[in-house]
Formats: structure tokens, sequence, C-alpha cells
């Protein structure tokens, strides 16, 4: 099996550098974690059925190993995918018309950008955007706090 290691910071023997250009107080980064789809229903966020992402704080390459050694099929995603935590709900309806008791969804935010949008308990919520959009999606959060007041 191939591996697209480009995507992969890891198998590269680099540190994770996030596509974000900016610090903010409206979001939290958090690119440098890893990301593994896989092609399995597993522990993490489904994306569809027979489809989750898995996110692991640090080193992906244990938990894709593991994964692989069950069978499945896993992509490493880290670096193909930027990550943002925003607290508000206030905030995510600016965002997106997704309707927020229903996450984890894959949908529209930021004006067009596909976004796996994930809820993390009260008020809180990770983005999963392609990372080449990282940095758009960063701006309009800003500035959709910013017409919040933040």
């Amino acid at each position: 099996m191939s591996r697209l290691r480009f995507l992969s910071p890891h198998d590269a023997g680099v540190e994770p550098v996030s596509p974000l250009r900016t610090s903010s107080s409206a979001f939290t980064d958090l690119s440098h974690l890893g990301k593994l789809e896989v092609r399995a229903d597993v522990d993490g966020i489904a994306i569809t059925p027979g489809r989750t992402l898995v996110v692991v704080d640090g080193d992906v390459r244990a938990e894709r190993d593991r994964l692989t050694a069950e069978g499945h099929r896993v992509y490493d995603m880290t670096g193909a995918l930027a990550a943002l935590e925003v607290e508000g709900d206030d905030l995510m309806h600016r965002l997106t018309e997704l309707d927020l008791a229903a996450l984890p969804a894959i949908g529209s935010i930021a004006r067009g950008t596909t976004a796996l949008i994930e809820r993390r308990g009260d008020c809180r919520y990770r983005l999963f955007v392609p990372q080449e959009l990282g940095q758009f999606v960063a701006e309009v959060v800003d500035d959709m706090a910013r017409g919040l007041g933040r």
C-alpha cells in the first residue's frame, strides 16, 4: 500500500505547522492535532456511515498502524485539515445554518466552505476545514466574533 506521506508531517519527520497565520481570541488553533480518516465505523467523529475522523493529540503513527492492522483503510489527514475551536452558540449561528443540536455534521460555514463540525460540550465547537481554506475561515471567524463584541 502506498501512503500519501506529504499529508503526514509525522512520517516526514517534521512538526506539524498550522495553516493559520494569525493568532486570535475568537478561536483556538488546533491544527497540530493528528487527524486520521478511517474507512470504517470506529470510535471518533462520524463523517458518514463507514467513514470516521479519528483525532489524536500528537503523533498519529501508532493509532494509524493499529487501525491498519485491524484491517481498516486509514488516511492521514493531519496536513490536509486545519482545525479551529470556537466558543458560543451565537457565533456558530452566524457561521452556519446547520442545526447545532444535530452535530457532528458536514456542512457549509463561512460563506460556503465545507467543514466537519463537532460539538465539544456546552457552546464549544471544533471546525475541521481544508487546510488551504483555513486562513480564510479564521479571518471570517474573527470578523464575526468582532461583530458580536468579542
